[in-house]
């Protein structure tokens, strides 16, 4: 039977320049939305040329995750600091960090994503109409994946 809990899972992230390359846990994940989502990517594209014969090509994407966070936890306020320090603006430098993330769940599944950028985040804490800081959801690209899979699986041939 799979057992497919994520409860446990501890996600590092390292940043090149802010951290010295150091990793940082994250734990604090929510339960108001998805605390850590990897969208589906496309590797190929193809067409049919003029006399019905398929074409196809590889397409180089990189990998985008978006990773929720608690409010007012240390590990939001540390998330929020990293974006603050990359975010470009008028007459302040940015920290530049390439980042590195390594997901390991309680089964043993671990990714590696590294060559990463943070893309997005919230600056500053929000507001949401339940009455509570609303969870803040960090994107980040990366331009390389390993994966190791669960070691707790039985697999049937």
């Amino acid at each position: 039977m799979a057992d497919v809990s994520h409860t446990g899972t501890i996600v590092t992230v390292s940043a090149s320049n802010t951290t010295g390359g150091a990793p940082v846990p994250i734990t604090a994940f929510p339960k108001d939305t998805d605390p850590f989502d990897i969208p589906d990517m496309d590797i190929a594209d193809a067409e049919v040329g003029t006399n019905g014969d398929l074409i196809s090509w590889d397409v180089a994407n990189p990998i985008e995750i978006s990773m929720a966070v608690i409010p007012v936890t240390d590990d939001y306020e540390f998330l929020v600091t990293l974006l603050n320090l990359n975010r470009a603006e008028k007459n302040k430098k940015s920290a530049k960090d390439v980042i590195t993330l390594v997901r390991v769940m309680p089964n043993g599944e671990t990714v590696t994503l590294s060559k990463g950028k943070m893309i997005g985040g919230p600056p500053a804490s929000a507001l949401a109409s339940s009455g509570k800081i609303k969870t803040g959801v960090f994107k980040f690209r990366f331009s390389k994946m390993t994966r190791t899979p669960a070691i707790d699986i039985d697999v049937t041939v």
